[in-house]
């Protein structure tokens, strides 16, 4: 099973090679990149309501606030195609370039994590992932490894039906 992270292409078989990372559940890609951790965090947004004289405030629901997903892997030093920067300089270039264009103006990106498959996401005019922060581990534990952490957030429209207040939230591809 292999997952991705792609830019500028409405599905990850669209992306050019220069625009995707695959990460292997097991071994054997050509980019030696491997998935060891994600975290999927839903915030909501819930409104206080100072109530300075009684026991509690007041809480109101807000819905939705924010959708993140950190995931963390690592990647062999040495590439299949030999280029021991390959996924280095793919990512370097991610976060150096704008996180959206006129195509996708809700973020460029789209993740498929073929193991945990709902938080899903191709770029589209109205929804998208943005690369937050990645960040490289050289850990001595590991030779021959460099460690990575990486943080999206979802942006767009994902209430799809009805009203803030009865909508369904069915965003996923």
């Amino acid at each position: 099973m292999v997952s991705y992270i792609w830019r500028d292409a409405a599905t990850v078989g669209a992306a050019s090679s220069a625009n995707k990372i695959a990460f292997e559940l097991a071994t054997g890609t050509d980019d030696n990149g491997h998935i060891h951790q994600s975290e999927f965090k839903i915030t909501t947004a819930l409104a206080d309501n100072e109530k300075p004289n009684a026991k509690l405030n007041e809480l109101q629901d807000t819905q939705v606030d924010s959708i993140t997903v950190t995931i963390t892997g690592s990647i062999e030093n040495k590439q299949a195609d030999g280029d021991p920067n390959a996924i280095v300089a793919k990512v370097k270039n991610f976060m150096c370039d704008k996180k959206t264009t006129s195509s996708y103006p809700k973020g460029r990106f789209g993740m498929a994590l073929n193991d945990f498959t709902t938080f899903n996401a191709n770029p589209s005019a109205t929804l998208g992932y943005m690369i937050q922060d990645w960040t490289w581990v050289r850990d001595g534990d590991t030779p021959g490894k460099t460690s990575f952490i990486a943080t999206l957030r979802l942006n767009g429209t994902i209430l799809t039906a009805g009203t803030e207040e009865n909508g369904t939230y069915t965003w996923w591809s």
